[in-house]
């Protein structure tokens, strides 16, 4: 029997932005962001319900179409000074910010689960007691009211589109959904201040394709990048220049490692871990643009797949056990400290977000050198590019061209003395490479991966996008 969700958007309107990209306007509402919304209003003894809930299959989702929308303007963040700045809210301070959103044709939603026959009526109770008190999905713009039913007739009411979970090969769009651990991942997230959009590993995504529509065959799924998760770190104030990339980096390992439990995650150190990916410490230049000057806007902490407990260690690490938004860092050499903020939601500077060394692409270039791992004896540095990502767990580009110079605007020039300690006395390029399939990012590659150079952003074959 089917258990139904219906949703009605109050406003007409639907404010959501993507968990990958918060600048794009969610469309569907995606039963993950359901799932947290019931966590969000539930006490601690009142989760039995939920657990239950994320075992069950992706529901389908039934829904109108919707045209998109992006409102700019001030709003209040969770940032906090001293002098304050916000006239309602006293130390707080607002931002400008840009937001996504969607005004559907039909303000109705319904997700139907077709597995949930065997859940008895007291878990139904419970989820439908939950659901009352949600006050809104997305942003607090767009209210709803919520509501749990077993429907005598399982058809979807007219007018409304249904949307399928299908095979990864099949779909047309990815989806968040609950998944089994959801519940405690949230509750880990919510310990250390992070937004619920960072649980959205790849358990959390699921294909859907309109039912019944004729759609074009997909192309293949990108290959993964082995780091799943890029918690970045954006300054506050003045920006360093980029060719003092691996004195930040440096100095981010180290206050990381700091904050870090002892004893330490192996990935986090890399000791013990052949062959395997850790914890990668990035800076992230403005390169790639046209007016691109190479100042670092961020830094940005790389981390592999790993255990549910060895990742939010390592998070704690990052942000430190309160989970504050903003980090203090002494870079040797350098008279005053740097400020650096958490601001996930923020879209702006691009630079300093997720997406803009995430997005999946065929054509990526370096915007600090690679490293080469290994010195080439018979001279054939592209051969060694190879290898060097085959090394780093990616796939082996089709085509490679190298520089001595920079291949796009911005990207960091470095002098021998200014690598990373590990990587001076070797050989050291900047590299434009085409796969034959789209790899999503971040791309990390060389001998310094880890220590802040052979990063790589996203191009279009044009260009940079």
């Amino acid at each position: 029997m089917t258990i139904r969700l219906d949703i009605t958007l109050l406003s007409g309107r639907y404010d959501a932005g993507g968990g990958d990209d918060p600048r794009a306007a969610e469309w569907p509402p995606h039963p993950a962001r359901v799932f947290s919304a019931l966590r969000s209003v539930a006490a601690d003894d009142e989760t039995g319900p939920l657990a239950e809930l994320e075992r069950l299959a992706p529901p389908r989702i039934h829904v109108s179409g919707a045209n998109r929308t992006r409102t700019r303007g001030y709003a209040v963040t969770n940032a906090r000074e001293k002098e304050g700045g916000h006239q309602v809210h006293p130390g707080r301070v607002s931002a400008y910010r840009e937001r996504a959103g969607a005004v559907p044709l039909d303000v109705r939603v319904q997700f139907d689960c077709d597995d949930a026959g065997a859940l008895p009526d007291e878990t139904l109770a419970g989820l439908e007691r939950l659901a009352r008190r949600v006050p809104y999905l997305g942003r607090s713009t767009s209210p709803a009211i919520l509501q749990f039913s077993r429907p005598v007739v399982a058809e979807p009411l007219p007018g409304l589109a249904t949307y399928e979970p299908v095979g990864r090969e099949q779909g047309t769009m990815q989806i968040r959904v609950p998944y089994p651990g959801d519940l405690e991942e949230l509750d880990a997230l919510h310990e250390l201040d992070l937004p619920a959009w960072q649980a959205a590993g790849p358990r959390a995504r699921c294909s859907y394709r309109l039912a019944g529509a004729v759609e074009p065959a997909p192309g293949p799924a990108p290959s993964e990048s082995p780091y799943p998760d890029l918690v970045v770190l954006r300054f506050i104030g003045e920006r360093p220049p980029g060719n003092l990339v691996a004195r930040f980096t440096s100095a981010l390992r180290k206050k990381v490692m700091s904050q870090t439990r002892e004893p330490l995650p192996p990935a986090l150190h890399g000791h013990g871990l052949p062959g395997e990916p850790h914890v990668a410490y990035l800076g992230l230049p403005f390169a790639g643009f046209e007016h691109s000057d190479g100042q670092l806007m961020g830094l940005a902490v790389a981390i592999p797949g790993l255990e549910r407990e060895e990742r939010r260690r390592i998070l704690r690490g990052i942000l430190g056990e309160a989970g504050d938004q903003r980090l203090t860092l002494h870079v040797p050499g350098l008279a005053e400290p740097f400020e650096l903020g958490y601001a996930p939601d923020d879209p702006l500077p691009y630079s300093a977000t997720a997406d803009r060394w995430t997005r999946s692409s065929r054509q990526w270039v370096s915007v600090t050198p690679l490293v080469l791992d290994r010195y080439p004896k018979d001279g054939d540095l592209a051969a060694a590019v190879l290898t060097s990502f085959g090394q780093a767990g990616l796939p082996a580009p089709h085509e490679v061209e190298l520089s001595r110079q920079p291949l796009t605007s911005g990207a960091v020039r470095l002098r021998p003395p200014e690598l990373p300690k590990r990587c001076r006395g070797r050989l050291y390029r900047h590299v434009r490479v085409v796969f034959g399939e789209q790899v999503r990012g971040p791309v990390l590659a060389g001998a310094g991966r880890y220590s802040g150079v052979g990063l790589f952003a996203p191009e279009s074959s044009g260009g940079a996008r």
